[in-house]
C-alpha cells in the first residue's frame, strides 16, 4: 500500500440532474470512459460520491490517482457528483445534497481513522485556479477537536458541585474564627 497523507475533494462539474436515476457505479463507469478518452490509464479519482450519498470506488487506492496536476502522490481523490458552475467561494449546500454532505464527512473521518498519516483534507481549488470542488473545504470540514481534560499539575481536577464554593467559604470563615 502506498503512503497516504492527504485527501483532495473534487466535483464533477455536472448539472444536478445529470445521470438522474443512474447508480453511482454507472457514474464511475462514465467518468472512467471520459478519462480514458483523454488518454489516461483509468478514472482519475479514487472514490465518487453520488447525489444520494452512495460512494463507489474508482481507481484502486493502491494506485496513484490522476486528479491534481503535481499533487497526486500520497493523496486520495474524492469526487462529488454535481457542482456545475460552482466557484471556490460557494457553500457546499449550493451544489451538493445533504446526503452527499453526510456521506462525505463520514467517509473522510473513516479514511483518517484507517490511515492516520492523512493529516490534511483540501480542495482542488487550493492547488489550481479553479472553482472545483465548489466550496472551501477548510471552512466545510473542521475536524472535531479532541476533548480537553481539566488538568492541574498532571492531576485531573475533581468536578465541583454548585455547593462547593459555599462550603469552602463557610469552612474558611470558621477556620479564621478559631485562630
Amino acid at each position: 500500500m502506498r503512503q497516504l497523507n492527504e485527501i483532495i475533494i473534487h466535483c464533477s462539474a455536472t448539472q444536478p440532474n445529470w445521470a438522474h436515476g443512474k447508480g453511482v457505479e454507472w457514474i464511475v463507469g462514465e467518468f472512467r470512459r471520459w478519462h480514458k478518452a483523454r488518454g489516461w490509464s483509468d478514472i482519475g479519482y479514487h472514490y465518487v460520491v453520488g447525489r444520494g450519498g452512495s460512494i463507489a470506488t474508482g481507481r484502486p487506492l493502491e494506485k496513484t490517482g490522476a486528479h491534481v496536476k503535481g499533487h497526486n502522490t500520497g493523496t486520495v481523490g474524492i469526487c462529488l457528483v454535481g457542482g456545475h458552475g460552482a466557484s471556490a467561494d460557494d457553500e457546499f449546500s449550493d451544489h451538493f445534497t445533504q446526503a452527499q454532505d453526510k456521506a462525505l464527512r463520514q467517509f473522510v473521518a473513516d479514511m483518517r481513522r484507517k490511515y492516520p498519516a492523512i493529516q490534511r483534507v483540501s480542495g482542488h481549488n487550493e492547488y489550481a485556479n479553479k472553482g472545483c470542488p465548489g466550496f472551501s473545504v477548510s471552512a466545510w470540514y473542521a475536524p472535531p477537536e479532541p476533548p480537553k481534560a481539566d488538568w492541574v499539575a498532571g492531576v485531573p481536577k475533581k468536578p465541583q458541585s454548585p455547593w462547593a464554593g459555599i462550603f469552602a467559604a463557610f469552612f474558611n470563615l470558621f477556620r479564621k474564627e478559631r485562630r
